[in-house]
């Protein structure tokens, strides 16, 4: 597994691949944005990344040469990541979090959607702690 630095075209693809096939993202999903589709969620998470995030560094990732998911960071903060439901197994899970722990400088911060308990749990079996947490958000920090 490798990572690069990518732009908006490969970015809105990197999105497309990283939740094709996941049936459970919709429930995961922002509760003030309706989404029904895959590219419900590539339109949002890419303009909110492109329009809010001036300073933001997105990565690409990839195996063997093959796009299979992303994670979007400025300095020390995690902001988005995704990986293509057939990776989500042990090797490349873990990977993938050393990848982005390795990129951030081995600390730091994550705020995601509280009722995205997947991500949540991924994260603090990776070694993140909650910081704080309400219905809405939940704040995440490295150990």
């Amino acid at each position: 597994m490798n990572t690069k630095q990518i732009n908006n075209i490969e970015f809105q693809k990197a999105i497309k691949v990283a939740f094709d096939g996941d049936e459970k993202i919709y429930n995961l999903y922002c509760p003030n944005i309706k989404v029904e589709s895959v590219n419900d969620i590539v339109k949002d998470i890419s303009h909110r990344i492109w329009k809010g995030e001036e300073n933001a560094i997105i990565k690409g990732v990839y195996d063997k040469g093959e796009l299979i998911g992303y994670y979007v960071y400025r300095d020390h903060l995690l902001i988005s990541f995704g990986l293509n439901v057939q990776y989500r197994v042990r090797k490349y899970l873990r990977e993938f979090y050393s990848s982005i722990k390795k990129e951030l400088g081995g600390h730091f911060t994550c705020f995601l959607w509280t009722r995205n308990v997947r991500g949540i749990k991924w994260l603090i079996k990776n070694g993140c702690g909650i910081v704080e947490q309400n219905n809405l958000i939940t704040h995440l920090i490295t150990d």
